[in-house]
Protein backbone atom coordinates (compact mmCIF):
# COMPACT_ATOMS: atom_id res chain seq x y z
CA UNK A 1 0.00 0.00 0.00
CA UNK A 2 2.70 2.48 1.04
CA UNK A 3 4.32 1.44 -2.68
CA UNK A 4 1.56 3.57 -4.64
CA UNK A 5 0.90 6.94 -1.93
CA UNK A 6 3.57 8.45 0.47
CA UNK A 7 1.26 9.29 3.91
CA UNK A 8 1.69 12.43 5.87
CA UNK A 9 1.01 10.67 9.06
CA UNK A 10 1.11 7.10 10.75
CA UNK A 11 -0.18 5.15 13.57
CA UNK A 12 1.51 2.00 13.96
CA UNK A 13 -0.09 0.15 15.93
CA UNK A 14 0.12 -3.00 14.32
CA UNK A 15 2.33 -6.12 16.12
CA UNK A 16 1.78 -9.16 18.09
CA UNK A 17 0.35 -8.39 21.30
CA UNK A 18 -0.72 -11.12 23.50
CA UNK A 19 2.14 -12.08 26.27
CA UNK A 20 1.27 -15.44 26.61
CA UNK A 21 2.06 -16.43 23.01
CA UNK A 22 5.28 -14.10 23.23
CA UNK A 23 6.30 -16.26 26.21
CA UNK A 24 5.27 -19.47 23.87
CA UNK A 25 7.44 -17.93 21.00
CA UNK A 26 9.41 -14.79 21.20
CA UNK A 27 11.27 -15.70 17.96
CA UNK A 28 8.06 -14.55 16.11
CA UNK A 29 7.23 -11.68 18.17
CA UNK A 30 10.63 -10.36 18.08
CA UNK A 31 10.26 -10.94 14.02
CA UNK A 32 6.72 -9.03 14.19
CA UNK A 33 7.00 -6.14 16.67
CA UNK A 34 10.66 -5.02 15.58
CA UNK A 35 11.35 -6.33 12.26
CA UNK A 36 8.06 -5.00 11.60
CA UNK A 37 8.63 -1.76 12.65
CA UNK A 38 11.78 -2.28 11.52
CA UNK A 39 10.93 -2.60 7.93
CA UNK A 40 8.21 0.82 8.15
CA UNK A 41 10.73 3.31 9.61
CA UNK A 42 13.01 1.91 6.49
CA UNK A 43 10.71 2.43 3.99
CA UNK A 44 9.33 5.82 5.51
CA UNK A 45 12.64 6.96 5.22
CA UNK A 46 13.16 6.10 1.72
CA UNK A 47 10.26 8.32 0.95
CA UNK A 48 12.96 11.31 1.77
CA UNK A 49 9.59 13.75 2.64
CA UNK A 50 7.94 15.08 5.98
CA UNK A 51 6.32 12.35 7.88
CA UNK A 52 4.75 12.06 11.13
CA UNK A 53 4.99 8.76 12.66
CA UNK A 54 3.11 7.79 16.33
CA UNK A 55 4.40 4.39 17.65
CA UNK A 56 2.20 2.73 20.01
CA UNK A 57 4.39 0.68 22.62
CA UNK A 58 3.33 -0.70 25.56
CA UNK A 59 3.56 0.61 29.29
CA UNK A 60 4.51 -3.83 29.90
CA UNK A 61 7.85 -2.06 29.09
CA UNK A 62 8.22 -0.70 32.52
CA UNK A 63 8.39 -4.24 34.23
CA UNK A 64 8.19 -4.32 38.16
CA UNK A 65 8.45 -1.24 40.07
CA UNK A 66 8.19 -0.21 43.52
CA UNK A 67 5.92 1.43 45.15
CA UNK A 68 8.17 4.24 45.71
CA UNK A 69 8.29 4.91 42.05
CA UNK A 70 4.60 4.80 40.99
CA UNK A 71 2.89 6.29 39.30
CA UNK A 72 5.39 5.67 36.87
CA UNK A 73 6.99 8.58 34.82
CA UNK A 74 8.39 8.41 31.27
CA UNK A 75 11.50 9.07 32.17
CA UNK A 76 11.94 5.72 34.17
CA UNK A 77 14.43 3.17 32.98
CA UNK A 78 12.51 0.11 31.14
CA UNK A 79 13.12 -3.19 32.63
CA UNK A 80 11.20 -5.63 30.80
CA UNK A 81 10.11 -8.65 32.12
CA UNK A 82 8.88 -11.23 29.38
CA UNK A 83 9.71 -11.20 25.01
CA UNK A 84 7.23 -9.08 24.33
CA UNK A 85 7.97 -5.97 26.62
CA UNK A 86 11.71 -6.66 25.50
CA UNK A 87 10.29 -6.34 21.73
CA UNK A 88 8.26 -3.45 22.61
CA UNK A 89 11.61 -1.42 24.36
CA UNK A 90 13.70 -2.61 21.13
CA UNK A 91 11.23 -0.93 18.57
CA UNK A 92 11.03 2.17 21.08
CA UNK A 93 14.66 2.29 20.38
CA UNK A 94 14.63 2.20 16.51
CA UNK A 95 11.66 4.70 16.45
CA UNK A 96 13.90 7.10 18.23
CA UNK A 97 17.20 6.44 16.76
CA UNK A 98 15.36 7.18 13.49
CA UNK A 99 13.77 10.67 14.93
CA UNK A 100 17.14 12.06 16.10
CA UNK A 101 18.96 10.83 12.39
CA UNK A 102 16.17 11.81 10.36
CA UNK A 103 14.89 15.00 10.51
CA UNK A 104 11.86 14.75 8.00
CA UNK A 105 10.37 11.60 10.05
CA UNK A 106 9.26 13.04 12.89
CA UNK A 107 8.92 10.01 15.41
CA UNK A 108 6.50 10.08 18.83
CA UNK A 109 6.33 7.27 20.84
CA UNK A 110 3.20 6.46 23.18
CA UNK A 111 2.94 3.80 26.15
CA UNK A 112 -0.54 3.02 26.45
CA UNK A 113 -1.63 1.54 30.07
CA UNK A 114 -3.82 -1.59 29.82
CA UNK A 115 -6.78 -0.49 27.77
CA UNK A 116 -10.53 -2.24 27.58
CA UNK A 117 -13.06 -1.50 25.53
CA UNK A 118 -16.07 -3.53 23.30
CA UNK A 119 -14.64 -5.98 20.91
CA UNK A 120 -11.59 -6.57 22.68
CA UNK A 121 -10.19 -10.40 22.62
CA UNK A 122 -11.67 -12.94 25.32
CA UNK A 123 -7.63 -13.52 25.94
CA UNK A 124 -7.57 -10.48 27.73
CA UNK A 125 -9.02 -10.38 31.38
CA UNK A 126 -12.12 -8.05 31.01
CA UNK A 127 -13.67 -9.96 28.29
CA UNK A 128 -12.92 -13.35 29.53
CA UNK A 129 -14.22 -12.47 32.94
CA UNK A 130 -17.37 -11.51 30.81
CA UNK A 131 -17.99 -14.68 29.03
CA UNK A 132 -17.14 -17.35 31.96
CA UNK A 133 -19.72 -14.90 34.06
CA UNK A 134 -22.29 -14.83 31.36
CA UNK A 135 -21.84 -18.43 30.66
CA UNK A 136 -22.25 -20.00 33.73
CA UNK A 137 -25.55 -17.21 34.74
CA UNK A 138 -26.87 -18.52 32.00
CA UNK A 139 -27.24 -22.03 33.23
CA UNK A 140 -29.45 -23.73 35.45
CA UNK A 141 -29.87 -22.09 38.51
CA UNK A 142 -29.21 -24.76 41.22
CA UNK A 143 -29.35 -22.57 44.04
CA UNK A 144 -25.13 -23.13 44.19
CA UNK A 145 -22.26 -20.98 43.91
CA UNK A 146 -20.98 -20.85 40.14
CA UNK A 147 -17.17 -21.63 39.57
CA UNK A 148 -15.18 -19.56 37.13
CA UNK A 149 -11.47 -19.91 36.44
CA UNK A 150 -9.41 -16.88 37.37
CA UNK A 151 -5.55 -16.50 37.38
CA UNK A 152 -3.71 -13.89 40.27
CA UNK A 153 -6.10 -11.56 41.13
CA UNK A 154 -4.06 -9.77 43.15
CA UNK A 155 -1.78 -7.60 40.34
CA UNK A 156 -2.95 -3.97 40.02
CA UNK A 157 -3.53 -2.18 36.54
CA UNK A 158 -4.21 1.02 35.20
CA UNK A 159 -6.91 0.47 32.43
CA UNK A 160 -8.56 3.25 30.79
CA UNK A 161 -11.73 3.29 27.94
CA UNK A 162 -10.70 2.85 24.35
CA UNK A 163 -11.97 5.76 23.55
CA UNK A 164 -9.52 8.05 25.45
CA UNK A 165 -6.75 5.88 24.10
CA UNK A 166 -7.84 6.57 20.79
CA UNK A 167 -8.19 10.54 21.46
CA UNK A 168 -4.49 10.44 23.04
CA UNK A 169 -3.37 8.74 19.83
CA UNK A 170 -4.77 11.62 17.77
CA UNK A 171 -3.71 14.21 20.08
CA UNK A 172 -0.40 13.09 20.13
CA UNK A 173 -0.24 12.73 16.46
CA UNK A 174 -1.32 16.57 16.11
CA UNK A 175 0.69 18.42 19.60
CA UNK A 176 3.12 15.34 20.65
CA UNK A 177 6.90 16.38 20.21
CA UNK A 178 9.41 14.25 17.87
CA UNK A 179 11.95 12.23 19.97
CA UNK A 180 9.85 12.32 23.18
CA UNK A 181 7.68 9.25 24.73
CA UNK A 182 4.24 9.62 26.32
CA UNK A 183 2.04 7.95 28.58
CA UNK A 184 -1.58 7.07 27.97
CA UNK A 185 -3.09 6.34 31.03
CA UNK A 186 -6.01 7.24 33.65
CA UNK A 187 -3.58 7.21 36.56
CA UNK A 188 -6.06 5.45 38.98
CA UNK A 189 -4.54 2.06 40.12
CA UNK A 190 -7.25 -0.96 40.11
CA UNK A 191 -6.67 -4.27 41.06
CA UNK A 192 -7.88 -7.62 39.05
CA UNK A 193 -9.98 -8.87 41.84
CA UNK A 194 -11.95 -5.02 42.11
CA UNK A 195 -12.91 -5.92 38.44
CA UNK A 196 -14.07 -9.64 38.71
CA UNK A 197 -16.10 -7.78 41.81
CA UNK A 198 -18.24 -5.61 39.80
CA UNK A 199 -18.87 -8.19 37.02
CA UNK A 200 -20.40 -10.63 40.07
CA UNK A 201 -22.12 -7.00 40.76
CA UNK A 202 -23.48 -6.48 37.38
CA UNK A 203 -24.48 -10.30 37.44
CA UNK A 204 -26.37 -10.66 40.29
CA UNK A 205 -25.15 -14.16 40.64
CA UNK A 206 -23.00 -16.00 43.32
CA UNK A 207 -20.27 -16.25 41.80
CA UNK A 208 -16.66 -18.49 43.33
CA UNK A 209 -13.74 -18.02 41.54
CA UNK A 210 -11.12 -20.67 41.21
CA UNK A 211 -7.54 -20.36 40.57
CA UNK A 212 -6.13 -22.23 37.42
CA UNK A 213 -2.33 -22.57 37.53
CA UNK A 214 -2.33 -22.65 33.87
CA UNK A 215 -3.44 -18.68 33.81
CA UNK A 216 -0.26 -17.51 36.23
CA UNK A 217 2.24 -16.01 34.74
CA UNK A 218 5.75 -16.96 35.77
CA UNK A 219 6.73 -13.10 35.28
CA UNK A 220 4.07 -11.15 35.85
CA UNK A 221 4.29 -7.48 36.41
CA UNK A 222 2.44 -6.88 40.49
CA UNK A 223 1.59 -3.36 40.19
CA UNK A 224 1.01 -0.59 36.97
CA UNK A 225 -0.35 2.92 37.54
CA UNK A 226 1.07 5.55 35.36
CA UNK A 227 1.87 9.09 35.55
CA UNK A 228 0.10 11.09 32.96
CA UNK A 229 0.55 14.65 33.39
CA UNK A 230 2.95 14.76 30.23
CA UNK A 231 0.35 14.01 28.00
CA UNK A 232 -2.21 16.25 30.10
CA UNK A 233 0.00 19.13 29.20
CA UNK A 234 -1.12 18.56 25.72
CA UNK A 235 -4.84 19.07 26.62
CA UNK A 236 -5.85 15.63 27.59
CA UNK A 237 -8.03 14.40 29.90
CA UNK A 238 -9.66 10.89 30.36
CA UNK A 239 -13.42 10.65 30.32
CA UNK A 240 -14.75 7.31 31.32
CA UNK A 241 -14.63 5.95 34.29
CA UNK A 242 -12.81 2.17 34.30
CA UNK A 243 -15.88 0.83 36.09
CA UNK A 244 -18.07 2.59 33.53
CA UNK A 245 -15.90 1.00 31.03
CA UNK A 246 -15.95 -2.82 32.35
CA UNK A 247 -19.90 -2.22 32.86
CA UNK A 248 -20.47 -1.11 28.87
CA UNK A 249 -18.43 -4.01 27.83
CA UNK A 250 -20.01 -6.37 30.29
CA UNK A 251 -23.71 -5.01 29.11
CA UNK A 252 -22.63 -5.26 25.58
CA UNK A 253 -21.36 -9.15 25.68
CA UNK A 254 -24.69 -9.55 27.61
CA UNK A 255 -26.98 -8.18 24.86
CA UNK A 256 -25.37 -9.70 22.15
CA UNK A 257 -24.55 -13.27 23.05
CA UNK A 258 -26.42 -14.17 26.12
CA UNK A 259 -29.81 -12.33 25.50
Amino acid sequence: MLRDFVPDLVFHLAGQAFVPRAIENPSETLEINVGGTLNLLELLRRFNRKVRFLYVSSADVYGNLTSESLPVREKTTPKPLNPYSSSKVAAETYCLQYARCNQNLETIVSRPFNHIGIGQNSKFVVPNFCRQILEVASTENTGLPKEILVGDLNPTRDFLHVQDVIEAYILLAERGMTGEIYNICSGTETKISEILNWMIEFSEVSIIPTIDPSRIRSAEMLRSVGDNSKLKSLGWKPKISVKDAVREIFDYIRLSEYS
